[in-house]
């Protein structure tokens, strides 16, 4: 089994949903974990849940769109604990609306949440991690969507988007920190069965997608947080810069 033991993350979007499934994850594989929501209920809730089961875990609400509330989470973080090893890239919103009808708010705040955020806390944690973890190194992760990045999910230019401007903004971030040990990965995920995804199966389109799905399944949040733990591990200490399907194969259709 993967060991954590003495790592220090911070999950953004945790929660509840994919996030909640990263950090109960990560927690339960040793690692103490900064749960991170915009939501303060849903951010307790999963920190507390965390503690219950035996994990170390803290709540520190913010929107990781904006840079002084990300350098809040991560000195609360570091104040905690004394130290930063894995950074999860997964708070994430996903406006349904057609190109022809979204108006520049909407795109706007879709790609702050999805997009600015990954650049701002990629960029604050590298810092720290470049800085004070020598030869240990450091670990981030971002979870995106199959959309836009391998396929056009109806009704999501600007998720799509967001999506893609992450996997080429990790290739980048991948060249950059790999000489200070930090590797940097991106989750692409396909449809996931969340709160977000339950509003999202609405569309006709994508629930004809889950039916021809080769698993003819929608994914469980687990499947993500399964793979972020290995990429975290020492069984991924020779992947960075990757991109990783997880939509139990339905971009192959």
């Amino acid at each position: 089994m993967t060991s954590l033991s003495t790592k220090v993350a911070i999950v953004t979007g945790a929660g509840q949903g994919i996030g909640a499934a990263i950090a109960h994850t990560l927690a339960a594989a040793g690692a103490c974990v900064t749960v991170n929501d915009l939501n303060p209920d849903r951010a307790e809730r999963t920190a507390v849940s965390i503690t219950e089961s035996g994990g170390q875990a803290i709540a520190v609400v913010g929107d990781v769109s904006n840079k002084f509330q990300c350098v809040n989470v991560i000195e609360s973080t570091r104040d905690q604990w004394g130290r930063l090893d894995i950074l999860v890239n997964n708070a994430g919103i996903q406006p349904r609306t057609s190109i022809l009808k979204m108006d520049e708010w909407e795109w706007n705040r879709c790609l702050e949440v999805n997009l600015k955020s990954v650049f701002f806390m990629s960029q604050l944690c590298g810092r720290v991690m470049a800085d004070e973890n020598q030869e240990r190194g450091g670990v981030i992760v971002n979870i995106a969507a199959t959309a836009g990045a391998v396929t056009a999910w109806p009704n999501r230019s600007a998720y799509g988007a967001a999506s893609a401007g992450v996997v080429g903004f990790a290739r980048e971030c991948a060249r950059e920190f790999a000489q200070y040990g930090i590797r940097v990965n991106t989750i692409l995920a396909g449809l996931i069965d969340t709160p977000m995804t339950t509003q999202a199966l609405k569309d006709e389109a994508l629930q004809t997608a889950v039916s021809a799905n080769p698993l003819q399944s929608i994914g469980q949040p687990d499947a993500v947080a399964q793979a972020v733990l290995y990429l975290c591990g020492e069984n991924g200490r020779y992947l960075t810069g990757t991109t990783l399907i997880i939509d139990g194969g339905q971009t192959i259709v």
